[in-house]
């Protein structure tokens, strides 16, 4: 079964422990697009060695517009859109070769099935994380946010669960944790629509999104990985907020 009228667009850096997998769970397409934002790793040469990949490189603009700058580089106006570390699984398949194609204002509904460290976690708040990724371009596309990007919905919008579920290989090395919150942090820090609190608040929120996310979203019941993703969380918030109440600090 070769599907040619959908085509998965990738964003991609220094993504060779998982872009492997992704590309080989996308065999069954005709053409994939992978849109590469400085690689300095073994990722390019991976893609290049799938005959069905179209290679891109250019600049990274924050994961929305990068996310629709690369769906633009499809031959098709059906986009299904992946992370470099995550992998379709096969009983999706079916589903989309059999997409209704001419109903345009039509979104595809999937569960994201969430691993840490070789371990599915669904407490955290990675439980039931059902996402868009099947959409066509010509009507729909991503939201501009630099982070937390998601395809906007409209009025016209008619959302279908498609079977199956897509597999996020979210962390595999604990490191990971510090990398994501550190590049997230300062998408943030940069961006246009950032919000300055004092740095009394900014230890507030920290330790909330630690309660929030290790006892309120059950973390506790994942034990090791549950208190590691908490505290990443809590990272994430504090480093973001941080950032930019230093830098406008520096400025005064």
């Amino acid at each position: 079964m070769l599907l040619e009228s959908v085509t998965p667009v990738i964003i991609s850096k220094n993504s060779e422990n998982t872009i492997k997998r992704c590309l080989e769970s996308l065999k069954n397409f005709k053409h994939i697009i992978v849109y590469d934002n400085g690689s300095t790793d073994g990722t390019i040469s991976i893609c290049r060695s799938f005959d069905n990949v179209i290679l891109v490189e250019g600049d990274f603009f924050g994961f929305g517009p990068t996310k629709n700058l690369a769906a633009d580089k499809a031959p098709t106006d059906w986009v299904l859109s992946l992370d470099s570390d995550e992998e379709l699984h096969q009983s999706t398949l079916d589903d989309l070769s059999t997409w209704h194609l001419n109903e345009v204002t039509s979104v595809g509904l999937i569960l994201r099935e969430n691993w840490f460290c070789g371990k599915k976690i669904t407490t955290n708040g990675w439980g039931n994380d059902f996402i868009v990724r099947l959409y066509n371009k010509k009507s729909h596309k991503f939201t501009d946010s630099q982070v937390h990007e998601k395809v906007e919905i409209n009025k016209k919008t008619k959302t279908i669960k498609l079977k199956g579920k897509l597999i996020h290989n979210a962390i595999f090395d604990i490191k990971q944790t510090l990398d994501k919150a550190q590049l997230y942090s300062e998408i943030y820090a940069s961006s246009d629509k950032k919000v300055k609190y004092s740095f009394f608040f900014i230890v507030l929120k920290t330790f909330f999104a630690f309660f929030r996310s290790y006892l309120l979203k059950l973390g506790i019941l994942s034990g090791w990985r549950g208190f590691v993703i908490s505290f990443g969380d809590a990272i994430g918030v504090f480093f973001k907020y941080a950032k930019v109440y230093q830098r406008s600090e520096v400025k005064k």
